[in-house]
């Protein structure tokens, strides 16, 4: 059998990924990621029988962003020897063309809600009323832990690359956003935490640019 996890939640992806990875515990393991596979020593794990007569489960991380020629081997290999259970997690969502060579695969897919990217794209300056409209609607629709990831993922994006707000207002609102996840996590924050997050936002798109 063949498990696919992917789409653009990669954090849902992985934990199902690891649920999943459970199940096969008593297997004899071959587990690489995209960085360090081989495809020399996946063809001799797939051709050398297990030494505990264990059945082999393949399990690679960012499979569909190894290089061309060692993935079109790898898939030719495979192919050879379908009576194994291979589980490949990416951590993006998977272009279709690449996912119909798994014809019979189980693919599961994790998506984040367009309403994310519709909020984090209204955090830009005087824009309070559209922002504080989406992000009532974002709050209610996914949790609160994944919400501020996103936030603080966003804002540390744009210290690297364009941003519409000053590096010294962008950097001390990411800063204080870390400020708050730490508090959140040490059980010392002493108001809401949505409005804690509501209010270091805010104070970033009313900034002077």
């Amino acid at each position: 059998m063949i498990y696919i996890f992917h789409g653009n939640d990669s954090n849902q992806s992985y934990t199902a990924y690891s649920e999943t990875l459970k199940k096969y515990q008593n297997y004899e393991k071959y587990h690489e990621n995209n960085k360090s596979f081989n495809p020399d020593t996946f063809d001799r794990f797939l051709n050398t029988p297990s030494l505990f007569s264990e059945p082999k489960a393949i399990i690679i991380d960012n499979f569909f962003s190894i290089p061309k020629a060692a993935f079109d081997k790898a898939i030719s290999l495979l192919n050879s020897h379908s009576e194994f259970g291979y589980l490949f997690w990416q951590d993006k969502k998977i272009e279709a063309a690449k996912l119909k060579l798994f014809s019979k695969a189980e693919i599961k897919s994790f998506t984040l809600p367009e309403l994310l990217f519709s909020c984090l794209n209204s955090i830009s300056p005087k824009n309070q009323k559209n922002f504080l409209e989406k992000y009532q609607a974002l709050l209610n629709s996914m949790p609160f832990e994944l919400a501020l990831f996103w936030f603080k993922n966003t804002l540390r994006r744009q210290l690297t690359t364009y941003s519409k707000f000053s590096p010294e207002n962008l950097k001390r609102s990411y800063l204080h956003l870390i400020e708050l996840d730490n508090a959140i996590k040490n059980g010392t924050l002493h108001q809401p935490k949505e409005y804690a997050l509501e209010h270091v936002i805010l104070t970033l798109i009313n900034s002077s640019t």
